[in-house]
């Protein structure tokens, strides 16, 4: 901007020399207008809210089971020693066939159950005679014998009771707390989880014994 102002000045005295013309040369003027860009400014009306979840709302469901069976005990084992060599000592035999499992329904009872055996003495099919001192002795069998028919099953096992001796007075062999033992149950038995014992001196012949099983709806 200084040079331009300069410059003009001189160019005004080189025309003063030159005649009496009087020439009249106006000053150059300099333009100091600032160009501004506008601005503007928004202020909303009001805030807007942000998205928010409801709150959760609560129901019910509901179910009633109900059953028309009973407790029952499905299925026995019969225990056949079959024929044995005789022996003039003492003689503990193993039974030859076992029928079957023992198995039991608890059908979605809470009371809990008991399951008990006795057995009456072995007598003689023909001779009247018995078998004296005999003992038939459910043994402790090498694994737990009771399993849940179904795998699925959340109830507690029942107890099992190792080395029964069987004899006319009921004894306790499986046993369901109250709360426990519900659903269908299988006993499995091998042949050596029985055993008949016989003292020396008893006579040779057949011999029967009447075993009991017994299923109450409660605990022992």
């Amino acid at each position: 901007m200084k040079k331009l102002i300069k410059g003009t000045a001189v160019l005004g005295a080189i025309a003063l020399g030159v005649g009496s013309t009087l020439v009249t040369v106006a000053a150059a003027t300099t333009d100091t207008t600032t160009t501004t860009t506008p601005t503007t400014s928004y202020t909303a009306p009001g805030t807007v809210p942000a998205a928010a979840s409801p709150a959760p709302q609560t129901t019910t469901s509901d179910a009633t089971l109900t059953t028309t069976q009973m407790l029952s005990l499905d299925d026995v084992p019969t225990i056949s020693f079959g024929s044995q060599l005789y022996s003039v000592s003492k003689q503990n035999y193993t039974p030859l066939k076992l029928s079957s499992d023992l198995k039991l329904t608890n059908p979605g009872f809470s009371t809990g159950w008991s399951l008990d055996v006795s057995a009456t003495p072995f007598s003689g099919t023909t001779s009247g005679t018995s078998l004296k001192g005999a003992a038939l002795t459910i043994a402790t069998p090498t694994d737990t014998p009771i399993t849940a028919d179904d795998s699925s099953n959340v109830s507690t096992l029942p107890t099992y009771k190792n080395g029964v001796t069987l004899s006319t007075s009921a004894v306790n062999l499986e046993d369901a707390a109250a709360g426990t033992g519900v659903g269908a149950y299988t006993t499995s038995y091998a042949l050596a989880d029985f055993s008949l014992y016989v003292p020396a001196g008893n006579l040779q012949g057949a011999y029967t014994s009447t075993v009991t099983w017994s299923l109450s709806d409660a605990p022992s």
